[in-house]
């Protein structure tokens, strides 16, 4: 039998948990909103698990309200992605091009918590929908606050390595299709 010339990792169902989250900017300031975890005081970013039969997007629209209180929305940047457009008219190599207007995860995480045991997070730019209000009772619990910085700020903010990386790409990402 043969074998892939590919390094391959395979996990069944119950072997690996989805996530969905988002950077989450608040358009009218250019702020980040992060979430502030009162027991350690470590900063972290909206996220939470995908329910079956739940988009990716929609998981991580949910997840931010409900961490967060703010309704916000997946925001159309301007990123380069390996994915074809969604009509393709020719074949397309499997090469990263610059689309306008994406909605995609721009960051896949992969955190292996035990042997044979994986968390797949994907992350998306989202927008706080402004014109809604605040929604306090959407919080889960009161183990946390949330807190805006400019986006330098926040950068550094960010307890985690990973966490701040990933956020200095969105900043690109947005600032790239959201110039000042």
């Amino acid at each position: 039998m043969a074998s892939s010339k590919f390094k391959t990792e395979q996990y069944f169902s119950e072997s690996f948990v989805e996530s969905a989250g988002a950077v989450l900017f608040r358009l009218s300031t250019r702020e980040i909103c992060l979430i502030r975890l009162l027991v350690n005081k470590k900063y972290i970013l909206p996220k939470g698990r995908r329910n079956i039969a739940e988009s990716r997007q929609t998981a991580a629209i949910r997840e931010v309200a409900e961490e967060t209180g703010y309704s916000c929305r997946i925001l159309p940047v301007k990123m380069l992605t390996r994915n074809p457009p969604a009509v393709e008219t020719e074949p397309m190599a499997d090469e990263s091009r610059l689309h306008d207007h994406a909605c995609e995860p721009f960051t896949l995480q992969i955190r292996h918590l035990a042997e044979d045991d994986v968390k797949i997070i994907w992350w998306f730019i989202a927008a706080i929908n402004e014109e809604t209000n605040f929604n306090a009772d959407a919080q889960e619990d009161d183990k946390f606050t949330v807190e805006f910085f400019d986006m330098q700020e926040a950068i550094t903010k960010l307890t985690f390595k990973n966490d701040q990386e990933m956020v200095q790409k969105a900043v690109e990402i947005f600032l790239q299709t959201h110039p000042e």
